[in-house]
């Protein structure tokens, strides 16, 4: 039973795919690859470790013994035995089941081979019994690549009708002297913090600004301290993100079109 364990622990941890599938179907991708890869792992044991042929007989070639029932269950099960294809439908799921699996060190670690043979009899047992997915896989990344299409779109769209986009961080008001509250700040602001204006994209802004949100004391080490803000034309909050994930966002939009150096001097950015 303890051979077995490291698999179940890499298919319950592993993260959950493209929103096309079910649970069920989930597990049968989860299923499939693991099969795979354990395919792949007792094939290149076979290969190393066969035993050479005595003088003057012929070479016999070894390979995975299951084969035969992996390639008709991937068939029945995904709708496909390419197994380039399958591997390749979430990369992230086959790197976690890939790093799950614990090759022999070398052919003498009959130890790991066995636990090896067992992992890969239970991965076939689990494809076996799964569900059968509702649609081939190139269906699936096909309906992904849609999906990542749709998002540039709306991404694109976003940065079309802001008016600004800046990129800002956290700033305590009370640094600010009375004048410049007043100049930059909304009269009703309530808020201890604010967002001090570094640099950014199509009009600039005021150095200082109000947040989206209000934020406590006590929550601020809970706060994302930079943030990618898009205002409309009267400054008002289209869309704030946390900084961490703007990464898509910031490829989209390149260089900053204006910034503010350390003296609140505004440059444009040639």
């Amino acid at each position: 039973m303890l051979t077995v364990l490291p698999l179940l622990s890499v298919l319950s941890a592993v993260p959950a795919l493209a929103n096309s599938y079910s649970t069920s179907e989930k597990r049968t991708l989860q299923s499939a690859i693991s099969s795979a890869l354990h395919s792949a792992e007792v094939s290149k044991y076979y290969l190393q470790c066969k035993e050479l042929p005595a003088e003057g007989e012929p070479s016999v070639s070894v390979t995975d013994k299951q084969h035969h029932r992996l390639q008709t269950l991937l068939q029945e099960k995904v709708h496909s035995n390419d197994v380039e294809k399958l591997l390749q439908a979430d990369a992230k799921l086959t790197h976690n089941v890939r790093r799950g699996i614990t090759e022999p060190k070398d052919c003498s670690d009959s130890k790991a081979y066995l636990a090896l043979l067992d992992n890969y009899e239970l991965a076939l047992f689990s494809l076996e019994i799964a569900m059968p997915l509702s649609k081939p896989i190139a269906n699936a990344a096909t309906t992904r690549s849609r999906q990542a299409s749709a998002q540039r779109n709306e991404l694109n769209q976003l940065i079309a009708r802001s008016n600004s986009i800046a990129l800002v961080s956290v700033s305590d008001k009370q640094l600010l002297s009375p004048v410049q509250q007043a100049n930059f700040l909304h009269p009703d602001y309530q808020g201890r913090y604010i967002f001090k204006v570094e640099q950014g994209w199509n009009n600039s802004l005021p150095n200082y600004m109000g947040m989206h949100i209000f934020v406590a004391e006590a929550e601020l080490s809970k706060t994302a301290k930079q943030w990618l803000v898009f205002l409309d034309k009267n400054n008002h909050f289209i869309k704030a993100i946390a900084l961490d994930n703007a990464d898509s966002y910031l490829a989209a939009l390149q260089d900053p079109h204006w910034r503010f150096d350390v003296h609140g001097n505004l440059h444009r950015n040639k």
